[in-house]
């Protein structure tokens, strides 16, 4: 995969935030389309069918052509990207339309870019040269995706190796990204929770990664307000609208930061651990961040500092390491507050795992804008002490 020269910040995407936007989208989607399929993977389906069913039928009101894709596993590979593929290209749609979670989104990104081309998915995860541009690509996240709505990466599970692959090209930013936080009701409380808890690791990363700038850091620091303001609000009200509003408001910001800044080393250990034991991405980022936070904090202790007061923490009259360390404080606390688990030791997972899961985690691309660099031995230190 190669890395592109980026700018300081580029968003060719339109942002669609509302409540109910959804029963909107036909009118969105024309602007860009008239022949459109929605990928969703089976298990984002069933929770969500009737909300489909209603947005096919203002497709079809909109004479939008419309053909929902159900048939991808809860855990795509590979192999079932080219099999989507292969239907695909015979509708000869001009829009892809990712609805759902992490997956569904990831799962049509993949498909925009190969039903431009001619190559399989494996090929492309492995391939440094530049493609035919994707499909215009429309994600319509139905929870905080923790960015992956608007960033232009994918990830995938290659069929060969089972292993977690990234993909990453500036060519799939989304044309638009529409954002309905009602549809949150929808899906399990702890969901919710530990999605918005990844969105709040990838921004407290992006604040201390080599790439970050003025604008990257505003993005990633209002990000951090409005997850420690909202999320505990959302554990104790689950029917208030308003805080998922701004949790979702906060996914879209994080994703914004990472796709510049470019860092998040509890994404890559969360792809390997996924990938060598049955815990999922989004409950290990959300796990393993405060232990990065703690590992990187005296490299970057004014960025922490600057965390921690929009954490709500009082930094006065203390040295700037105490303040700095009130932010990683602060998230363990959170989690805490919220009964999110604090240790891998909760889950199917033995330490035995952790040198192979190190060693992949060194692979992936975003873990090389860190602060302080990483070797294999490290992550694995990493993941004894989250043990």
């Amino acid at each position: 995969m190669s890395r592109q020269i980026q700018p300081e910040f580029h968003l060719p995407t339109e942002i669609y935030i509302k409540p109910g936007i959804s029963r909107n989208s036909s009118e969105i989607v024309s602007k860009f389309g008239s022949r459109a399929v929605i990928i969703t993977v089976a298990s984002d389906f069933e929770i969500f069918q009737e909300r489909l069913a209603e947005i096919y039928s203002f497709f079809k009101n909109m004479n939008i052509g419309c053909i929902i894709y159900d048939e991808i596993p809860a855990d795509p590979s590979t192999e079932d990207i080219d099999a989507a593929v292969a239907f695909i290209k015979k509708t000869r749609c001009d829009l892809v339309i990712g609805f759902g979670g992490v997956q569904s989104i990831n799962s049509a990104k993949a498909v925009a870019l190969l039903s431009s081309n001619f190559i399989f998915c494996h090929e492309a995860l492995e391939s440094d040269r530049i493609f035919n541009a994707p499909t215009k690509l429309i994600t319509m996240p139905a929870y905080p995706c923790f960015g992956f709505e608007i960033s232009p990466l994918f990830f995938l599970k290659e069929i060969q190796q089972s292993t977690h692959k990234v993909y990453y090209d500036l060519n799939l930013y989304p044309i638009a990204t529409i954002v309905d936080p009602e549809l949150t009701f929808l899906i399990p409380e702890e969901k919710m929770i530990k999605t918005s808890l990844s969105s709040l690791a990838l921004a407290t990363e992006s604040v201390i990664s080599t790439m970050n700038n003025d604008v990257i850091n505003t993005y990633a620091l209002k990000s951090i307000d409005l997850i420690f303001r909202n999320l505990p609000v959302t554990y104790k009200e689950p029917g208030n609208i308003v805080p998922r509003n701004y949790l979702s408001t906060a996914s879209v910001m994080s994703g914004i930061a990472f796709s510049v800044a470019f860092l998040s080393v509890s994404l890559a250990i969360a792809l390997a651990l996924s990938s060598k034991s049955t815990i999922d991405v989004d409950t290990a980022v959300a796990l393993i961040i405060p232990h990065i936070m703690e590992f990187n904090l005296t490299t970057s202790p004014g960025k922490y500092v600057q965390m921690s007061k929009v954490m709500g923490e009082d930094v006065k009259d203390i040295t700037v390491i105490e303040a700095a360390i009130k932010a990683v404080e602060a998230v363990r606390k959170l989690e805490i507050d919220i009964d999110f688990p604090q240790r891998l030791s909760s889950f199917n997972i033995v330490q035995n795992q952790f040198k192979g899961v190190a060693e992949l985690a060194n692979t992936y691309p975003f873990i090389k804008n860190t602060p302080r660099m990483l070797s294999k031995s490290e992550i694995e230190t990493i993941l004894i002490a989250a043990f």
